[in-house]
């Protein structure tokens, strides 16, 4: 039986106990999860967006607290440290505000155990929590300890190789002390996870609508501000400044489609380590004012309306949300054929995938598309249907709501959890 009929089951169950004359008034007891998610504080974007309305649109038998840092926590992380000193509170504790979810200010120390001890204990018992739910950083070690410790259901959502190169063997024992189910972004990531696991695969999801697009004088004076020529097509990579995006191979990319087009700019969004290296190799191959990257952005929809073309050179990527993001867009997307993107992109449908660090056949790829204005429509266009069909924040909502609320009950009920339907959303992996 899938997750979806039984809960389908469970609810018509709960309707029908409470109908009906002299029938009992049946009302479940909620499921209150403690939300821990190790955040950087100085982004508000898809990843932080998605699970803000994940906890808003929750049920009334599902309630959720998160747990936020003080942001003067040396803890906190930062994706442009400069606003450190600027920021009163992380940036996505305003949208909890607004949408009315419920959240507690506390810091997890990294090293104090004692202080994390009284932190969750007050946590739990003033709030009556049943799980915990956490996602980034050190945090989550220390959720799910404390998780286990106070007889919790604890929920690991896992958006990258888990075990790593480092630690694995504690890794391993840990998950297996602390941990009662993962939530994992692509079966990719899943199979990572330890062999016996409870692992949903639960992919990403976007809203199907675009936002408002930039007008034309809005769209000249950004491609002004990137040193974009007029009549020049935009190739637009959206992506962390890190080692695993491989922006040593998208330089490499640039550098054989600019020696056979003059009409094409790169434009490179995000924030991190590699972004002075990029800026400076563009700078000595003698394509500086052909390369753009402006760093971090908060309007990144407009960005998308610029673009005739996107790409992505990562290797082992989980499940970008920047693949999600230009299937909305209705933008045809060049990626590798690696990690989870297979999963969610349908080689010559959704998108094109290349073999892993083919340079010259992504390079080949990217060109036909900029010449190719039809194929670019069409691609596009079954990309964006995707979205609506597949990777639909809405239902993502609600099925995650759901699953987690029936994770939450088998595990507090002593029975393991039910398994997830084999399909593309959530499914339980056991090798």
């Amino acid at each position: 039986m899938t997750i979806q009929t039984e809960l389908r089951r469970e609810e018509r169950l709960t309707r029908q106990d409470g109908a009906g004359p002299g029938a009992r008034d049946v009302e479940r007891e909620p499921c209150r999860i403690l939300f821990v998610p190790g955040f950087v504080c100085d982004t508000y974007s898809e990843i932080e967006r998605q699970y803000v309305e994940l906890c808003a649109a929750a049920r009334k038998d599902v309630r959720y607290l998160w747990l936020v840092p003080d942001i003067r926590c040396r803890g906190n992380r930062f994706a442009r440290p400069a606003l450190r000193e600027k920021l009163a509170e992380p940036v996505w504790v305003p949208r909890l505000r607004e949408h009315g979810v419920p959240y507690v200010v506390g810091n997890i120390s990294r090293y104090n155990v004692v202080r994390n001890y009284r932190l969750f204990r007050d946590v739990f018992r003033r709030h009556r929590i049943d799980a915990v739910y956490t996602h980034f950083g050190y945090e989550r070690f220390w959720a799910a300890f404390f998780g286990r410790l106070w007889g919790k259901v604890t929920i690991w959502n896992e958006h990258w190789h888990s075990l790593g190169t480092r630690f694995v063997r504690f890794k391993r024992l840990f998950y297996g002390a602390f941990v009662d189910d993962f939530l994992a972004v692509s079966g990719f990531i899943g199979r990572t996870l330890p062999a016996g696991a409870a692992v949903h695969v639960f992919k990403n999801a976007v809203h199907p609508e675009e936002k408002r697009a930039a007008s034309p004088e809005e769209a000249a004076r950004m491609r002004g501000a990137l040193g974009i020529p007029p009549g020049a097509k935009v190739v637009l990579m959206v992506s962390a400044f890190r080692p695993n995006k491989r922006y040593d191979l998208a330089m490499r990319v640039c550098r054989e489609v600019l020696n056979r087009r003059e009409d094409v700019a790169f434009v490179f969004l995000g924030e991190g380590a590699m972004r002075p290296w990029v800026l400076e190799e563009a700078r000595r191959c003698g394509l500086g004012s052909r390369i753009a990257a402006p760093g971090h952005v908060d309007d990144v929809d407009r960005y998308y309306a610029l673009a005739d073309v996107c790409m992505l050179t990562s290797t082992g990527e989980p499940c970008a949300l920047a693949i999600f993001e230009a299937m909305k867009h209705g933008r045809p997307l060049v990626a590798f054929h690696s990690g989870g993107t297979p999963e969610i992109v349908r080689d010559g449908a959704t998108g094109i995938l290349v073999p892993e660090e083919d340079v010259h056949r992504f390079a080949e790829e990217v060109l036909g598309l900029l010449t190719d204005g039809r194929r670019r429509s069409e691609i596009g266009a079954a990309a964006r249907e995707s979205v609506r069909s597949e990777f639909n924040r809405a239902k993502w909502i609600g099925d995650l709501n759901r699953l987690l609320r029936n994770i939450v009950e088998r595990r507090r009920n002593g029975r393991a959890s039910i398994a997830a339907p084999p399909d593309r959303r959530s499914r339980v992996l056991r090798e």
